[in-house]
C-alpha cells in the first residue's frame, strides 16, 4: 500500500510523536488512488516531465480530503514543508488566500495545498491568471474542489505542460474490499454493503459503521448520493444514539460550521460535552479540523433538517443558543482567529429568510470574489456609481476614494475581473474627517450633536455605499448585513466604535423592524431622493452589546415563535418575492424548452404556461414605451425571447460592450421582475 513513498527519498529518523503515530495509523488504513499517488510522487522527484499543479476534483465524501492528507504525508516524509489551505475559511477573498498562502514565499521547495476549492470556485482566474504566477519556481501546487477544473488550465500553452487534472472516482471492488476488511466489516456483508454504495468512499464508512451496530446488513440499494439517501443512514444513527447528550451533540454538529468543548457546554457538563466531543469525533463522516470538528455537508443538512422538523421548538431553542454562544467568541478570539469566529457567526446567517447570497444578482451568484480596493479599480466603481445613480452620487464616492479607500469591499465578476458591485464602510472619527461635505452625512452629525461628542479613540462606523441598487429592498436588505458583518467584527476587536449608521431606503416601512433588532430613526431624508430615505443609527454608549443581544434575542424568539406556529398557513406557502424573482429568471432560462417551462414555479400563480409566456412578453413588450428603458428591452429580448443564446452572442448581436450589456440586461431584468411582482395574479 505504501510503494509510492518507499521510492521517495525519507527523513532521517527522529522520535515519533501521538501526531506521528496518528499519522502511520491514516496511512495504514489509506485505500487506492495509485494513479494519483504516482502522480504526486514523481511531482516530488522532480522528473523531468511531471506536473507542478495537480487539479483534482469529485462530488462530496469521494475521498478527496483523504487523498490530500496523505500527499501532504508524503511530501512531509521528503523533507518538503506543506502549506495547508482551507477554502471554507478563504471563502470569496484574494485577501485571505493571499495572507494564508504567504509562507511559500519563505520555504524551499514548498508544497501548497487547497482544499475545499469548491468554497472559492470563484477564485479560478484570479488564481491562475495572478497569484499562481508569483509563486517560486519549485512549488508543487495541489488543489481540490468539487468542480471541474476551468479548461483554460489545459487550454494555455503555458499552464498545459505543468497541469494534471484528476477526477476522483468510486473505489473499484478490490479497493472497496481492503477499506472494509480494514473497517472490520466481515467479508459475507461486503457484496450487500457495497450495492449500498457503490465505491463512494463516505457512503461506505457510514455503511460499515452501520452494520458494526446493527444485526442486520444495511439494505441492498444502488448508491445515489442524495439528501433522501444519507437520511436513511443517517436515522438509523440517531436510532442508536446513546444517551441525550450524544444527541445534543448531533444537533449542534448539524448547525454549525465548527464544533467545540465550548459549544458543547451550551447544553451539557464538562464530563458529558469531552464524552461527546469524542464520540463525535470518531463518527465517519465528521472530520477533525483545526478550529474544530466539522460535519459533512450533506449530513450536516441532512441531521440539521431532521431534528428541526421533529421538534421546531427546541430547534429554535438552540439555534438562539449557539447564536449567542458565537456572538460572544470573537471578543476572546486572538487576532489571527478574529475572522474565523465571525465567519462562524455569520454562517447561522444562512438560517435566516434573507442572506447576502439570496440578495445578489442571481446571475453572479457563485461567480463573484471578494476583495480589498486597490487603485487601477477607481474608474470602474466611479463608472458603476455614475450608471446606477448619477454623477453626484459618482462625486461623493471619489470623494471617499480619495481620503477612506480602506473603506471599499469590492466584488468582482470571476471570468473577467470587472467589478459589478461594492460596499463603503466608513470608519470616521469626527475630530478629523469632515462631516460636513457629504450632505447625507447631515443626520449623522445631528444625532452627534444630540448625544454628545465621542472620547479619544472612540469612532463612528457608516454604511454609506451599496452600489448598484438593484432594488429599493434588496438594497435595505444588502445594507443591513454588510453592516452587520463590519459592526460584529468592530465590536469583538474592541475598536473603539461608538455609534453604527446605515442609510436606507423605504424608512416609513422598515423602521419597526428595525426598531425590534435595536437601530433607530435619526430622521427621515426627503433630500436623499423620492425613496422616503431614512438614517438609522444604533448607538453603542448608550446600549452596549449585551442589553443589546439581549433584545434582539428577544425578537428572534418572538420571530421563531411566529414562524414555529403558522407552517400550515396560506402565508407560510405563499411565494416570497425573491422566490419569484428565481421562477422568473427560470422561465427566461427555460423559455425555448416547453417541457422544462412548463414545470416552472409560477405556472399555479399563473394557470397555465401561456398565460405566463404572455404575462413575461405583455411585461418585457411595455418597456419600449418609455425611451429610456429601450435599451434594456432591447437586451432582454436579445438574450431570453428571440433566440436560445448565451450573453456574450447576444452582446455581440446588439453591437455593445459586454460590460455595458450586463448594466442594461440587470436593469431590464429587475424591472421585468418587479413589474411581474406588482401585477401578479391574487387569489
Amino acid at each position: 500500500m505504501n510503494d509510492v513513498v518507499r521510492r521517495l527519498p525519507v527523513r532521517e529518523a527522529r522520535r515519533g510523536s501521538m501526531g506521528d503515530r496518528v499519522r502511520r495509523l491514516s496511512r495504514e488504513g489509506f485505500v487506492g488512488r495509485t494513479e494519483q499517488r504516482n502522480v504526486f510522487a514523481s511531482a516530488l522527484r522532480g522528473d523531468h516531465d511531471a506536473p507542478q499543479v495537480l487539479l483534482v476534483h469529485g462530488a462530496g465524501g469521494m475521498g478527496k480530503s483523504a487523498l490530500l492528507r496523505r500527499f501532504a504525508d508524503d511530501a512531509q516524509e521528503c523533507g518538503r514543508a506543506v502549506v495547508w489551505i482551507d477554502g471554507e475559511y478563504v471563502v470569496a477573498s484574494t485577501t485571505a488566500l493571499t495572507e494564508a498562502a504567504e509562507p511559500v514565499h519563505h520555504t524551499d521547495s514548498p508544497v501548497l495545498i487547497i482544499d475545499g476549492f469548491e468554497h472559492c470556485q470563484v477564485l479560478e482566474t484570479w488564481l491562475r491568471e495572478h497569484f499562481l504566477r508569483t509563486v517560486p519556481a519549485d512549488t508543487i501546487v495541489v488543489i481540490a474542489g468539487r468542480q471541474r477544473p476551468e479548461p483554460q488550465w489545459t487550454l494555455d500553452p503555458g499552464w498545459r505542460q505543468l497541469v494534471h487534472t484528476t477526477a476522483l472516482t468510486p473505489l473499484n471492488p478490490c479497493e472497496v474490499a481492503a477499506l472494509l476488511e480494514d473497517r472490520g466489516v466481515p467479508e459475507a456483508l461486503h457484496t450487500a454493503v457495497n450495492g449500498f454504495a457503490d465505491g463512494h468512499p463516505l457512503a461506505l464508512c457510514m455503511a460499515a459503521e452501520e452494520t458494526l451496530t446493527k444485526d442486520a446488513a444495511p439494505d441492498d440499494t444502488v448508491w445515489e448520493p442524495s439528501p433522501r439517501v444519507i437520511e436513511t443512514l443517517l436515522a438509523r444513527v440517531i436510532d442508536r444514539v446513546l444517551t441525550p447528550a450524544h444527541e445534543y451533540g448531533l444537533r449542534v454538529c448539524g448547525h454549525v460550521r465548527h464544533v467545540t468543548l465550548d459549544l458543547l457546554r451550551t447544553g451539557l457538563d464538562d464530563h458529558d460535552a469531552h464524552t461527546v466531543f469524542d464520540w463525535l469525533a470518531h463518527l465517519p463522516y465528521v472530520e477533525v479540523r483545526r478550529h474544530g470538528l466539522v460535519c459533512h455537508e450533506l449530513v450536516r443538512d441532512v441531521l440539521d433538517a431532521s431534528f428541526k422538523w421533529r421538534d421546531p421548538n427546541a430547534y429554535n431553542e438552540l439555534h438562539l443558543t449557539l447564536w449567542r454562544h458565537l456572538l460572544k467568541a470573537p471578543s476572546t478570539a486572538s487576532d489571527t482567529e478574529v475572522d474565523v469566529a465571525v465567519q462562524d457567526l455569520l454562517y447561522l446567517s444562512r438560517y435566516l429568510d434573507r442572506t447576502l447570497d439570496e440578495v445578489m444578482d442571481p446571475r453572479l451568484r457563485g461567480s463573484v470574489l471578494e476583495g480589498d480596493y486597490t487603485p487601477d479599480l477607481r474608474e470602474e466603481l466611479l463608472e458603476l456609481a455614475r450608471a446606477d445613480q448619477g454623477e453626484e452620487h459618482a462625486r461623493l464616492v471619489a470623494y471617499w476614494l480619495d481620503r477612506h479607500p480602506e473603506a471599499f469591499q469590492i466584488y468582482r465578476h470571476a471570468e473577467d475581473l470587472t467589478v459589478v458591485s461594492f460596499f463603503t464602510w466608513l470608519q470616521l472619527h469626527p475630530d478629523t474627517d469632515d462631516l460636513t461635505h457629504d450632505p447625507a452625512l447631515a443626520p449623522v452629525r445631528e444625532h452627534l450633536d444630540r448625544t454628545g461628542p465621542l472620547t479619544p479613540g472612540e469612532h463612528i462606523g457608516i454604511g454609506r455605499f451599496e452600489v448598484p441598487q438593484r432594488s429599493l429592498e434588496l438594497y435595505a436588505i444588502a445594507t443591513t448585513l454588510d453592516t452587520a458583518c463590519q459592526v460584529t467584527r468592530a465590536l469583538h476587536q474592541r475598536n473603539g466604535l461608538a455609534a453604527s449608521f446605515m442609510i436606507l431606503p423605504g424608512a416609513d416601512v422598515v423602521t419597526a423592524e428595525l426598531e425590534s433588532f435595536d437601530y433607530w430613526l435619526v430622521r427621515a431624508m426627503p433630500e436623499y431622493g423620492e425613496a422616503n430615505w431614512g438614517m438609522f443609527v444604533h448607538d453603542w454608549r448608550e446600549v452596549p452589546l449585551e442589553p443589546h443581544l439581549d433584545r434582539v434575542e428577544n425578537t428572534m424568539r418572538r420571530l421563531g415563535g411566529e414562524l414555529t406556529n403558522t407552517p400550515d398557513t396560506p402565508a407560510a406557502r405563499a411565494m416570497a418575492q425573491d422566490e419569484f424573482a428565481t421562477a422568473v429568471k427560470h422561465a427566461l432560462r427555460d423559455w425555448h424548452d416547453d417541457e422544462a417551462f412548463a414545470t416552472n414555479a409560477l405556472i399555479p400563480t399563473y394557470g397555465d404556461p401561456a398565460a405566463l409566456r404572455t404575462a413575461i412578453t405583455t411585461t418585457v413588450d411595455a418597456l419600449r414605451r418609455d425611451p429610456d428603458r429601450l435599451k434594456h428591452q432591447r437586451t432582454v429580448q436579445a438574450t431570453y425571447l428571440e433566440r436560445d443564446t448565451n450573453q456574450k452572442a447576444a452582446a455581440a448581436r446588439l453591437g455593445i460592450p459586454f460590460s455595458t450589456y450586463r448594466r442594461h440586461l440587470q436593469t431590464g431584468l429587475d424591472h421585468l421582475t418587479t413589474t411581474l411582482w406588482n401585477t401578479r395574479p391574487t387569489t
